[in-house]
């Protein structure tokens, strides 16, 4: 039977309960959110029967785009429960949409003042769960950058897999690499690379425990560098984005090129092409028509831009639009509803109409880097 492991401050405000699967309220906000927002969220796998079978999973995933990484992910393992910083958990706002085991960063006790020392140890939490036979998603660099390589990667992901191993315990290590478009714009295409699961080669033998960990992070960390954005400089970032961008146009998957493209530096001139600007300017011109035919979702297409400009990187600009638009929706849909007993000719025809947008700009104006 599963165990709460969580002390009395937390368990008020989270259902966390380790061994149980991600709660059905987050799996259909997390669905409706990122079916809504992006336009395909598409699974590559390496092995797909590598991703199915029914051990306990410790999915290692690439950050890249702020805190709604966590939904993407979702996407292939809809039932995992993640570590989640305790920012995320600190405001019954921020409940709404996120859950998990609470992780207390340095920059959240400078941030917030929080006392890391009132909460369980997250590598702890961590254990029981995939013990208990739960799914877990953790992000290793333990914050996204929009940059051309991972941040360093912590070293909790390996403390988990030294203590798993040790215990004995049966369990599979999944990397996952994350990959957009257009990580800033509504209906961005997304992809998901689940990677070979990582065996973990090195023993304790005469190993000390911290020398044993040591070689554990490094085989993670090069498993997780070799199918998530990882190149040498910005130049072969923008070039590797260009070819991918090119090839996704073509038919084939945006992630499998922009790997590959990194990890073979020898691509002709012909494949560093830049990308066709009409192009471009065409897909920009029917993502602003499909936006006029959501006039009757104005106020929501508002509050998301404005809550855009309180975004500090590129990589956190989807995260308010999201939050901003949602909060809006919350509101609006309530009045919609109201006005469509009064006008039901006029907010029947604009739903029709907004319908027919978003639509539109996922088939004509989603495809944009």
């Amino acid at each position: 039977m599963p165990n709460s492991i969580l002390p009395s401050p937390i368990k008020k405000n989270s259902s966390f309960v380790a061994g149980s699967p991600l709660p059905f309220y987050y799996q259909c906000i997390s669905s409706a959110i990122r079916e809504i927002y992006f336009s395909k969220i598409s699974l590559i796998y390496h092995n797909r029967y590598q991703a199915e079978n029914t051990h306990p999973k410790l999915i290692l995933c690439s950050h890249r785009n702020s805190a709604f990484d966590g939904y993407i992910a979702l996407k292939a393992f809809p039932q995992a429960q993640a570590l989640a910083s305790i920012q995320l958990l600190n405001s019954p706002l921020m409940r709404t949409f996120f859950t998990g085991i609470p992780v207390v960063r340095k920059k959240d006790r400078q941030r917030l003042g929080v006392n890391a020392n009132i909460f369980s140890s997250p590598s702890e939490a961590a254990i029981a769960h995939i013990k208990a036979g739960g799914d877990l998603l953790l992000f290793p660099e333990g914050s996204s950058e929009w940059g051309f390589q991972p941040l360093p990667y912590q070293r909790g992901a390996a403390r988990i897999i030294r203590t798993l191993i040790s215990e004995g315990v049966v369990f599979d290590i999944i990397p996952m690499g994350l990959f957009y478009i257009a990580p800033d714009k509504f209906s961005s295409k997304v992809e998901v690379y689940i990677g070979e699961n990582i065996f973990i080669n090195s023993q304790k033998d005469i190993l000390s425990t911290r020398e044993w960990e040591q070689n554990i992070h490094t085989e993670v960390s090069t498993a997780l560098n070799r199918i998530s954005v990882n190149c040498p400089n910005i130049d072969i970032f923008e070039k590797a984005s260009a070819y991918a961008f090119n090839k996704n146009k073509d038919g084939h998957s945006y992630a499998e090129s922009f790997i590959d493209y990194q990890n073979n530096l020898y691509r002709s001139n012909n494949d560093n092409q830049n990308i066709e600007r009409n192009s471009q300017f065409s897909i920009l011109i029917w993502r602003y028509v499909s936006f006029l035919f959501m006039y009757i979702l104005f106020p929501i297409l508002l509050s998301s831009f404005i809550a855009s400009h309180f975004a500090d990187a590129r990589n956190t600009i989807s995260f308010f639009k999201i939050l901003g638009g949602a909060i809006a929706t919350a509101i609006w849909a309530p009045i919609l509803v109201v006005l469509l007993f009064f006008f039901p000719v006029f907010i029947g025809i604009s739903l029709a109409s907004a319908l027919f947008g978003f639509i539109l700009i996922r088939k004509k104006g989603a495809q944009i880097c």
